[in-house]
């Protein structure tokens, strides 16, 4: 499904990542964990084709991601920290947005639904800028939900949720782990972690320990 070998970053002449290398296979689960600052955000970025790297090579399904256009990449999708939306449109509008932009055609009643399920309903066509914490990492959970994807990277999937978010994100990241989706996090806590994955991979001072 994936192949990432010898990816180095630097910043400012600073290495943040030192040939890292990982492969991963179809419907297997991995988190990432480290310091704040080891690396790991920059790594998914880096994955989605969002930050350019210093050498190495990143293959996913078959194709080099450096040398392919980004419709071959299609089918991997990745939610960083914050949800990556527009603040002043509402959940509604950006979810709309963001399907066009992959052309996936989904029914107003789906996208509410989902939406529902999540407990945004009441605020589906507010601007997500009023939105808390909690709310933009459920409507983060919400927007792959609706995506139609193979492989997902998620940075910290759990953070700022409340005892029923924290549930309801458990619950759709279990289906799809029953699903065979293949599925990469950053998480900090070990029991999550531990929980969520078939193996734990540990950046530090650049490299995979």
């Amino acid at each position: 499904m994936l192949s990432v070998q010898n990816i180095s970053k630097a910043f400012n002449r600073k290495k943040i990542l030192k040939n890292i290398s990982f492969s991963q296979k179809e419907g297997e689960s991995i988190v990432f964990m480290g310091r704040n600052g080891a690396g790991k955000s920059t790594l998914f970025r880096i994955i989605a084709r969002l930050m350019t790297y210093d050498n190495g090579s990143i293959i996913f399904q078959g194709k080099n991601l450096l040398k392919v256009k980004p419709i071959h990449s299609s089918k991997l999708f990745y939610l960083g920290h914050s949800p990556g939306m527009y603040h002043p449109f509402s959940a509604i509008e950006n979810l709309n947005f963001l399907l066009s932009l992959r052309k996936i055609y989904k029914d107003q009643s789906e996208i509410l639904d989902v939406l529902d399920q999540f407990g945004l309903m009441e605020s589906a066509n507010e601007p997500i800028g009023v939105y808390s914490e909690g709310m933009l990492q459920r409507l983060k959970i919400v927007c792959a939900q609706l995506m139609d994807w193979d492989m997902i990277l998620i940075d910290e999937p759990f953070s700022n949720l409340d005892k029923d978010g924290l549930d309801l994100v458990q619950k759709h990241i279990s289906f799809w782990r029953s699903q065979n989706k293949t599925i990469s996090m950053i998480l900090h806590n070990k029991n999550h972690a531990e929980n969520f994955c078939d193996r734990i991979l540990t950046l530090e001072s650049g490299i995979i320990k």
